[in-house]
């Protein structure tokens, strides 16, 4: 998550006053799209694929389909700072060894047209999460993996979607515990996990750097807490927020492949 660049006080004081486009300020300081980074030299080239959202955006995505023996597929939702290519090269190690992996954007993101907000974040998600559940493979299973943000996107999501399991990685348990307490009350998007991840009814695994100086390791000990007994907390002894892709990922589909069926609570 990006550092605020408003002071709270005065931030507060126009929302207070009520000053149009508050709302908008503080959006900017969650939302940062970077600059669409350079295409990617991938290992393993994917399919550019597109969606389009229930009012009516359309949306970047990328898709290694499952190979060989696999028929899986993990649908990756990154952070509130990246693109669909800086973040594509980061998730692309769970699709090693031919496992399927739908790589998602956001509006506002990447090219997209439209402004990010947490409605519009979770009809992005649903729109890849649809995609990605009319390529599924017969036999095979859907899974959601979300990186900080995108961690929220994913658990606000799970209990809708036909997944098998959910992984975040460094997930907050609610998005003002990042921001200035003087905000904290006005702020437009709640992005609550405490909330979301009570209302999951499939396994989650909550991937957690005990060195993460943006999300601290508490946060996962609160999730497991509110998920009441049905997620497990792993700690990344000396990681930080974006530990490496390529150790993780082995881990993740560990996770998944020995997740039991789902059972909706």
């Amino acid at each position: 998550m990006s550092k605020w660049k408003v002071g709270a006080g005065v931030l507060l004081a126009l929302c207070l006053l009520g000053v149009a486009g508050c709302a908008q300020v503080i959006r900017d300081r969650v939302f940062r799209p970077s600059e669409m980074a350079a295409l990617p030299s991938w290992t393993r080239q994917p399919e550019a694929v597109s969606v389009t959202t229930a009012d009516g955006l359309t949306l970047n995505g990328l898709y290694w389909a499952p190979s060989g023996l696999h028929r899986d597929v993990v649908v990756y939702f990154h952070g509130n700072g990246g693109n669909l290519h800086r973040d594509g090269a980061y998730a692309e190690p769970l699709a090693k060894g031919g496992r399927g992996l739908l790589m998602t954007s956001y509006r506002g993101y990447s090219g997209n047209r439209g402004s990010p907000t947490e409605t519009g974040l979770a009809a992005d998600a649903d729109a890849f999460v649809a995609e990605a559940s009319r390529r599924l493979p017969a036999g095979g299973k859907l899974y959601v993996v979300g990186h900080s943000l995108g961690g929220a996107v994913a658990l606000g999501g799970a209990s809708r979607w036909p997944v098998s399991g959910v992984a975040t990685l460094g997930a907050f348990g609610r998005i003002s515990d990042l921001a200035p307490r003087l905000v904290r009350g006005v702020m437009p998007d709640r992005f609550d996990n405490t909330q979301a991840i009570a209302r999951v009814g499939v396994p989650v695994t909550l991937f957690h750097g005990t060195a993460d100086h943006i999300v601290p390791f508490s946060a996962a000990e609160e999730l497991k807490a509110a998920a009441g007994g049905g997620a497990t907390v792993v700690p990344l002894e000396g990681g930080g927020h974006h530990p490496p892709m390529d150790r993780l990922a082995p881990l993740i589909w560990e996770a998944f492949d020995r997740s039991p069926p789902p059972t909706r609570r």
